[in-house]
């Protein structure tokens, strides 16, 4: 274990002005100082650009790529991947927050992990709090999601710990994990281009190569989600398609590890159903162009679907997920659209209280 730089960082930049001198000196003020940070300007049309490359001419340590068009943050991370020379790589985004101990707690469980069993570690999975904050700058909510610490040195012991780790929303995330650049090379795992959700499938297949993960008890990185900015405010064409990505994906893996058991579709349904309305109430927004009968030709395509078929006889749930959950099961397109239409409804008129339940 004798690379130098031990870390790879990748941070894509995009109109990041406002945020870049934060997250570049959080990562330069870091109690493990033998890394490179790559940061790749993907045709930022700020000072996104100029602010990297004074931090650059500061810094030996931090090196900057221009792309020559905006690509998005899967070429972004693709292209910061093949010029990466550490053994280990982390994925940090420009306008999140991290604890200054994050990269040292992390690399020391790998160098535990190697001198106690002789082998390089696959993947070092650490928690995260995610801030959500109001267009005002406002903290609206905070969520901690902290994991056990875990061991695990077999693939078999990886694979069973998987449900959990996506049942806590921490499977997906790129920034969560320490990544063996020897692992991913091997794995081929690559971020495909989508509008979003390609992290998500990068981790897929990222760990069918995965034998060996240390999962971490503490929360040293920051996922700053802004209204303005979120996942849950844009509007995204193609969400429903990219989510069914996810989804077939997911079913897919754990078909192949041959662990669709009870729990794991239970898990799947719960995550597909929930998406399925999430992409319903998006069609009642202006800038889908959809009217009353596309919204209910749409939800009869979601019925005949092959996943629909696989899933919704795992549907269940208590309270108000519940009763969703059983209206779709059922086939309910008139019930299923006045759901949605009230989840948009709160959504554009109550952001607040959409944050704290979404």
């Amino acid at each position: 274990m004798s690379t130098t730089p031990f870390v790879s960082i990748i941070m894509p930049v995009y109109k990041a002005e406002k945020f870049i001198e934060k997250s570049v000196g959080a990562v330069l003020e870091q109690t493990f100082g033998d890394f490179e940070l790559l940061i790749v300007n993907d045709f930022s049309p700020d000072r996104s650009a100029e602010i990297c490359e004074k931090i650059a001419a500061r810094d030996t340590r931090v090196k900057v790529i221009h792309l020559e068009k905006n690509c998005g943050a899967s070429i972004a991370r693709n292209e910061g991947m093949k010029a990466a020379q550490g053994e280990y790589i982390l994925f940090l985004d420009s306008d999140d927050e991290f604890d200054k101990d994050l990269i040292e707690k992390a690399v020391a469980a790998a160098k535990q992990y190697f001198v106690e069993n002789g082998r390089e570690l696959d993947v070092v999975v650490f928690g995260a709090i995610e801030e959500h904050y109001d267009k005002k700058g406002n903290l609206i909510n905070t969520v901690e999601v902290l994991p056990e610490r875990k061991t695990f040195k077999n693939a078999e012991e990886v694979r069973t710990y998987i449900p959990e780790l996506e049942r806590i929303n921490l499977y997906g995330y790129p920034w969560n994990k320490l990544y063996s650049a020897q692992t991913l090379k091997k794995s081929g795992a690559v971020f495909p281009i989508m509008k979003f959700n390609e992290d998500i499938i990068f981790n897929i297949d990222f760990f069918n190569s995965v034998e060996t993960c240390e999962v971490l008890d503490f929360m040293p990185y920051h996922y700053i989600k802004r209204v303005e900015s979120s996942t849950t405010s844009r509007f995204i064409a193609t969400y429903y398609n990219d989510i069914m990505v996810k989804i077939d994906r997911l079913y897919k893996q754990f078909e192949l590890w041959g662990m669709l058991n009870g729990e794991v579709l239970d898990l799947i349904s719960q995550r597909y159903f929930r998406y399925v309305f999430s992409a319903l109430q998006r069609n009642y927004d202006k800038r889908a162009g959809m009217n009353g009968k596309q919204r209910k030709e749409f939800l009869q395509q979601v019925f005949d679907s092959e996943l629909f078929a696989l899933l919704s006889p795992y549907m269940s749930g208590g309270g108000l997920s519940g009763i969703m959950a059983k209206k779709l099961k059922n086939k309910k397109n008139l019930s299923c659209r006045m759901i949605a239409k009230i989840i948009y409804l709160i959504k554009k008129f109550m952001p607040k209280l959409f944050g704290r339940v979404s």
